[in-house]
């Protein structure tokens, strides 16, 4: 990592490489998420019996709140040995948990970020940044950064999140148009997708999203598509005001051509189209957020005889999140409405936050942070089931990834705590569970370990 320094971040203006080149063959990813060592420990643990541990990576906010050997973690040197020198920017803390010896290792990457996708094919790690002018890539075995990059042309900033195709050559990173343009068009403030060789993150080809603020990308089973959540806001809101929402989408593109093949809108400039579980073109599902400021939250909680509530520790100060839907769409049927999947008890579905398709299972589960609880829906819309994490202590479920072993998903809470769970009847398996804290976080992600 000390060779690598943002005044030599890779410039990367398009190749001669064809679509069709890179797609020929690819189908859905393993996603994943790594992140450097430092400051490792080791925590009580139980192997599991199944033929193939997990490597678990968990990025957290809070590093305002860690600390390290009496010092603050932001600038604990143990944390920060991999930061380039000149670094003077926004760090993420990130967690690894290895399932196989029980081990935590942490430290501070030079990003401000969420997410971050993995390839077994190297492997490599790749981290998109939140709104930022930078991203990078790293290897997960040495944990070393190996290139900073930025995103393709001065208006545009990363959009959270990326994907490598399956084969591990090329990655797919999401942007979007610079954040604060109010008086747009739509299409002036659409996205870009980004195809970049894996391992030097330079730009191949150009795809655009059609979408406004676009966030995560899902490539498709068939390796000839790619569908995009669109946020539709252009600001980020200060506390108190809402976002102001342009055009809120899902969108489905070819990738041989860059042609829309699949666009719908909504249902309403009320709700963001934050994050998707696609596998099919008939299977697809997004996680729509509906944000709102105090007011807004005392309001909707007035209506209802909760009792006692604690405050909602996953929204950020001055806001709340108010129910929202998971939207089920069928990209086959174009002229067919979406299907908003909303529980009975619409309290259970504020701040949706990482989902996920279970292909062998056809069912798609997706965390509910503010309500303590996971969704479980049918792949081809409809709700089987609601599961209640907090009765088994895990509190504020965020991240959610499905276990290389073929039989389980993980579920790591937003501050502390990750269980397992078996596929398809959704059993905690209360003795692979890794009681590590993770100072706050949105995405998880699993990497399978020899």
């Amino acid at each position: 990592m000390h060779g690598v320094s943002l005044e030599r971040m890779v410039d990367t203006p398009p190749g001669a490489l064809r679509r069709r080149d890179f797609l020929t063959g690819s189908a859905a990813l393993l996603a994943g998420l790594a992140l450097p060592a430092c400051g490792s420990r080791r925590l009580p643990f139980t192997a599991p019996n199944s033929a193939r541990h997990a490597a678990f990576f968990v990025p957290g906010y809070r590093t305002d709140v860690a600390a390290h050997r009496g010092d603050a973690a932001e600038i604990a040197p143990a944390l920060r040995r991999t930061l380039p020198s000149d670094y003077d920017g926004r760090v993420t803390l990130l967690t690894r948990l290895s399932e196989r010896d029980g081990s935590v290792k942490r430290a501070l990457l030079p990003i401000n970020g969420h997410a971050i996708c993995v390839t077994e094919r190297g492997p490599r790690a790749f981290w998109n940044s939140m709104n930022e002018g930078h991203f990078l890539s790293f290897d997960p075995a040495s944990l070393e950064v190996d290139v900073i990059a930025r995103p393709r042309g001065d208006d545009f900033i990363g959009a959270g999140h990326g994907e490598y195709t399956a084969d591990g050559r090329y990655l797919l990173a999401v942007e979007r148009k610079r954040y604060g343009r109010l008086d747009v068009r739509p299409e002036d403030q659409f996205g870009q997708i980004t195809v970049r060789d894996a391992e030097s993150l330079a730009v191949l080809d150009v795809i655009g999203t059609h979408g406004v603020s676009p966030h995560e990308a899902n490539l498709l089973e068939d390796g000839k598509h790619v569908a995009i959540a669109n946020y539709g806001s252009t600001n980020i809101p200060a506390p108190g005001e809402r976002p102001h929402m342009l055009e809120p989408s899902l969108t489905v593109v070819e990738l041989a051509s860059g042609k829309l093949v699949y666009k719908k809108v909504g249902p309403n400039l009320g709700f963001e189209v934050r994050h998707i579980a696609a596998h099919r073109l008939d299977r697809i599902a997004a996680v729509l957020v509906r944000e709102g400021n105090d007011h807004d939250g005392r309001e909707y909680m007035a209506a209802r005889d909760t009792g006692i509530y604690e405050p909602d520790f996953s929204a950020e100060s001055g806001y709340a999140y108010l129910p929202a839907p998971v939207q089920a769409y069928d990209a086959t049927q174009p002229e067919a409405a979406p299907r908003a999947l909303l529980p009975e008890n619409t309290q259970l579905s504020r701040h949706g936050q990482s989902i996920l398709y279970d292909p062998t299972h056809d069912e798609v589960i997706a965390t509910f942070a503010t309500s303590h609880c996971l969704i479980v829906y049918a792949g081809g819309g409809g709700i089987k089931r609601v599961i209640h994490t907090d009765r088994f202590g895990l509190r504020y479920p965020r991240g959610i990834a499905l276990h290389p072993d073929g039989h389980h998903y993980a579920v790591a809470g937003s501050w502390q705590g990750l269980h397992v769970l078996e596929r398809g009847n959704h059993t905690p398996v209360p003795e692979r569970a890794i009681h590590a804290v993770f100072f706050d976080h949105s995405h998880l992600a699993a990497l399978g370990e020899a």
